[in-house]
């Protein structure tokens, strides 16, 4: 019986060194699937003046497409978006001209690896990226420098945040954004030094002091809605806005949403009531 026993916990032991193994060298194809996915822009929608961009990084370049503001000032502001990790910049195209309609101008940077972009993905790719980004947006005679706002969804709250705690960011709006990628991977049994793209972003929010408005929906499964309420609780302004949703299946970007990260700019100054796609429309509470 003793011996049984033992074998078996050495078959245990074995199963799961081997687990912790294949997780070490898969993560990054975990934590980044889209760099292996098959890309074809060929039907990707491309909205009117869109334009396409590079930027010079240690790792090639980045590559990005702006979404010029609607009905804009000389100068509006911007809103730099860092996409989910199996989704394309093109993909949310259609999605981001809501936010543009709003008076902001919007630049989607492509994560390195991904759809043809230079590099791999990391941390310290997705955060240099990051920095490039708004850089570039902050160097534009048409951007308001100091009303430069991250959007980050899922994975992209990374790099979203890491951004403010880096460069003068307005505001922070996290879609979905989880607490740090080691409490990620301590619901799939590996422990945190395995871990080499260590975001953060728990440790990271409340150094950030300007306001955050985050969406999370209460049925997800993949980051749970736990991430959400932690994340909110850690910032002195943040608000937590809760969604009848799980990962994949929220209306982001949806009419009621806009309206709520319209409330929300306009609230914190950073876009004009003046501007047409900046006023108010009735009550968006039921999101």
């Amino acid at each position: 019986m003793l011996r049984s026993l033992l074998n078996f916990l050495v078959v245990a032991v074995i199963a799961y060194a081997l687990y912790l193994a294949l997780l070490f060298l898969q993560q990054r194809q975990l934590m980044f699937p889209g760099a292996g996915m098959r890309w074809d822009d060929s039907a990707a929608w491309w909205p009117p003046r869109a334009q396409d961009l590079r930027i010079p990084a240690s790792f090639g370049q980045v590559r990005g497409v702006l979404l010029p503001a609607h009905g804009a000032a000389p100068t509006a502001p911007a809103a730099l978006y860092f996409h989910g990790n199996a989704e394309t910049v093109e993909q949310n195209l259609p999605l981001l001209a809501g936010v543009a309609a709003l008076g902001v101008h919007v630049l989607l940077l492509e994560y390195p690896g991904y759809a043809g972009a230079d590099g791999k993905p990391t941390r310290e790719t997705l955060n240099e990226m990051a920095r490039l980004g708004h850089d570039w947006l902050a160097a534009r005679p048409e951007v308001d420098a100091a009303r430069i706002v991250a959007i980050g969804r899922s994975v992209g709250s990374g790099p979203a945040i890491q951004l403010a705690d880096e460069r003068p960011v307005r505001a922070l709006v996290l879609l979905a954004g989880f607490t740090s990628v080691a409490d990620l991977a301590r619901r799939m049994g590996a422990p945190a030094f395995l871990i080499r793209d260590r975001f953060d972003n728990l440790a990271r929010i409340g150094g950030f002091d300007g306001p955050v408005l985050l969406f999370h929906g209460r049925r997800d499964r993949i980051i749970p809605y736990a991430h959400g309420r932690r994340l909110a609780a850690a910032h002195p302004r943040a608000e937590l806005v809760t969604l009848d949703c799980g990962h994949n299946d929220c209306p982001y970007f949806d009419a009621a949403f806009l309206a709520r990260l319209r409330d929300f700019l306009m609230a914190e100054g950073v876009l004009d009531a003046d501007i047409p796609g900046a006023q108010r429309t009735g009550d968006s509470s039921h999101m």
